[in-house]
């Protein structure tokens, strides 16, 4: 009986994470943008709200392939199969990402250079430790997206989470319109480098003909 989902091979696995879990953060996040266009004011920060919880998802699988490439102690598919990481690892993501140079992070990931753009577009990502809450609170389960009440148009909403010991995490962001296109291009941005960085090892994988 195969180990992975669907009956799956190794690398058929692998494939179709990169396929599919990768991508549909980013087509959710644009799906939610162009509804937002014809949506109804109060309607929008729900919708900009979903693009945030887009980005979360976004955020803690480019840290799983991150994770799952710099260690290869068992099996990158093994590794994508783990719970999604959560506030911490996001933390100590942002750290590294921030202090290698893109020709340092390749050799961490055991990746070759064809990999480069994905490295940089990486090391030019600005604000990412402040997308820290939002990962926290997608991490604590039981998300909660809650807007303030009285206001025609919402300015601000959160996504809230209350963890396994009853302790809530929130994040706050912008509910407009332009704050929704920061966040759906910023999902984009997230979901094109986790992408980039596995396809990269898949094609090394599939040109050695390796489809284990």
């Amino acid at each position: 009986m195969s180990q992975f989902p669907g009956n799956l091979s190794e690398l058929e696995f692998v494939e179709a994470y990169w396929r599919v879990a990768l991508k549909k953060p980013q087509i959710a996040a644009d799906s939610a943008l162009r509804t937002l266009v014809f949506a109804e004011a109060g309607d929008r920060a729900i919708l900009t709200g979903l693009i945030a919880q887009e980005l979360a998802e976004a955020c803690r699988r480019l840290v799983a392939v991150h994770d799952a490439l710099a260690d290869r102690r068992i099996s990158i598919a093994r590794s994508l199969l783990r719970p999604l990481p959560g506030a911490a690892h996001w933390s100590a993501f942002v750290q590294q990402a921030g202090s290698l140079s893109p020709e340092s992070m390749l050799r961490w990931l055991s990746l070759g250079d064809d990999a480069i753009d994905h490295a940089r577009q990486l090391r030019s990502q600005p604000g990412l430790a402040d997308l820290t809450g939002l990962v926290a609170a997608a991490e604590a389960g039981n998300g909660m997206l809650l807007i303030p009440k009285g206001r025609l148009v919402a300015e601000e909403c959160w996504l809230a989470g209350v963890d396994s010991g009853g302790q809530p995490a929130t994040s706050s962001f912008g509910a407009s319109e332009e704050d929704a296109i920061g966040l759906a291009d910023l999902v984009g941005d997230l979901s094109a480098i986790a992408r980039g960085f596995l396809g990269t090892y898949l094609g090394h994988r599939l040109s050695a003909g390796w489809r284990g």
